[in-house]
């Protein structure tokens, strides 16, 4: 008999896997990033179908094969992409809304970055911050976008935190978006930008 584990995820990203299952890229709080299978949820009358849609919030029930995991059951916390309090700037270009790209670019690279099982709570928190953040649509995409990703990679050890960063790395998120202008956005890239450069992923 399997122990279910049951844990708040982040949908990062799912694909089709034979003729009814999926396959979840899942960054939970207690075990990190976990890729795990869904039976069935392709089926017409699968409900949890509604509950794991890309860049969810889930309150997930995992068990851990031998193998791979298996997601059992989930429940919708939030969904950060559909919830917006009020309408915010449309950017055709990329079809999104740009908080929602800032978001969903976020949660690419940190499937990108994130190597293996392991407990990252401050680093969920964060991304918990973004998604909140893009509900309300309340604050500039640009400097969201560039601390959003530059904390990120500096919680993964990617970049070095110098005296002058020490603020807005300990702040809780809404408050560090909040000290950000034009020029420390450039340093933010610069530093986001080498970081990847540097790492070859």
């Amino acid at each position: 008999m399997h122990a279910i584990h049951h844990t708040e995820a982040i949908v990062i990203r799912s694909e089709p896997s034979g003729e009814a299952n999926k396959r979840v890229w899942l960054f939970t709080r207690e075990f990190g990033l976990v890729i795990a299978m869904v039976q069935g949820v392709r089926k017409p009358e699968a409900k949890l179908q509604s509950q794991i849609n890309d860049y969810s919030v889930i309150n997930a029930d995992l068990i851990r094969g031998k193998s791979t995991w298996r997601l059992v059951s989930a429940t919708v916390v939030a969904v950060p992409l559909q919830e917006k309090k009020r309408p915010v700037r449309q950017d055709s270009a990329q079809g999104r809304q740009p908080l929602a790209r800032a978001y969903v670019r976020t949660l690419a690279f940190l499937e990108r970055f994130l190597v293996g099982e392991g407990m990252h709570e401050e680093l969920f928190d964060h991304i918990l911050a973004i998604g909140v953040m893009v509900q309300k649509g309340e604050h500039d995409a640009r400097i969201v976008d560039a601390l959003s990703l530059w904390k990120m990679l500096a919680l993964l050890g990617y970049i070095a935190i110098d005296e002058n960063e020490e603020q807005l790395f300990t702040l809780p998120f809404v408050e560090a978006v909040l000290l950000v202008d034009e020029p420390q956005i450039k340093k933010l890239v610069k530093s986001a930008t080498d970081a990847i450069t540097s790492s070859h992923l």
